[in-house]
């Protein structure tokens, strides 16, 4: 696996992504101008390989994306993803924009990337949550369930943090986004309930159940949901997360990402894994903060990961 770095403006990122590729045996490239890239792109242009660049580098990706379709490219964010996005939205091998916040990335999520790269096996909670994590799952198929489930992931947020005020504010907030995810799967991405109300009871067949899982490893908080369907696509995510769309017409848009704008608001790590056609695994990851301006000021990554299927 070959990574070509092009962080000329962030030195101190790029030597310590390139610690962190190097001790993972991945074959790392800096480059100081556009020109390097490229020619290291040429060299490997039929094979597949990793770009890292700044998200204000942003003609230089749009050229890039387009010349060398066969790359992925990781964006490394120093702003908001929201005022990214509108300007990226159509570099389809854009892959993850991974969040800087304190002027440092997440060294875990940047090894647990380059491991998901070079095993091609991206799904699961538990590939995010360290030793010794604690994880609880409830299948889904109705309204009942999906009250039983929201109750327990409750009371697993307030257990946790010892039924303090902030605790109890933090499980209020995962239960939105919760319900929101579990919405999603339920009627967004169901063809046969994609015209009925979001607020009516629902059944599900066998075939169409919907998972929730969740867990904590001390000291991050992780949920996932998943469906049997496999419809959302990247640019449905990036559309809903994209600043400039107005909340108020969201509901009017066809689309399985309704919602995602309040889920968003409510972590700090949206990894989607879609396998089309068969399977979607939204991902949610977050670091409960002491202050909650910490927890909303903090920059948010994005990983959207199709799941290849295995010769």
């Amino acid at each position: 696996m070959k990574v070509v770095c092009f962080l000329p403006d962030s030195i101190a990122f790029q030597n310590k992504l390139g610690m962190l590729t190097r001790s993972a045996g991945v074959d790392f490239q800096p480059c100081k101008t556009e020109e390097e890239a490229k020619i290291f792109a040429a060299k490997e242009k039929h094979e597949r390989f990793f770009l890292f660049a700044d998200a204000r580098k942003v003609d230089f990706l749009k050229e890039f994306s387009f010349s060398y379709p066969e790359s992925r490219i990781i964006v490394i964010l120093q702003e908001s993803l929201q005022k990214v996005i509108p300007s990226l939205m159509d570099c389809a091998n854009i892959q993850c924009f991974v969040a800087t916040n304190n002027g440092e990335f997440d060294a875990r999520e940047l090894i647990l990337l380059l491991k998901k790269f070079e095993t091609k096996d991206y799904p699961g909670l538990d590939k995010h949550l360290g030793f010794p994590s604690i994880f609880n799952e409830k299948k889904i198929k109705n309204q009942i369930d999906k009250r039983e489930a929201l109750t327990n992931l409750e009371g697993f947020i307030i257990k946790i943090g010892g039924n303090t005020e902030r605790f109890q504010h933090y499980a209020h907030r995962v239960c939105e986004l919760a319900d929101e995810l579990l919405l999603n799967a339920v009627f967004d991405a169901n063809p046969r309930m994609k015209n009925c109300a979001r607020h009516e009871a629902f059944e599900l067949e066998d075939s169409e159940t919907v998972k929730m899982k969740w867990g904590f490893d001390g000291e991050v908080f992780g949920i996932s949901v998943s469906d049997p369907f496999g419809t959302l696509s990247k640019k449905t995510v990036m559309q809903y997360i994209d600043e400039n769309q107005k909340t108020e017409s969201m509901g009017k848009r066809v689309s399985g990402g309704l919602g995602i704008k309040l889920i968003f608001d409510r972590l700090h790590h949206f990894i989607v894994n879609v396998k089309p056609g068969k399977m979607t695994e939204v991902v949610c990851l977050m670091r409960f903060e002491k202050r909650f301006k910490d927890f909303d000021s903090r920059l948010r990554s994005f990983h959207f990961f199709v799941v290849e299927e295995k010769h």
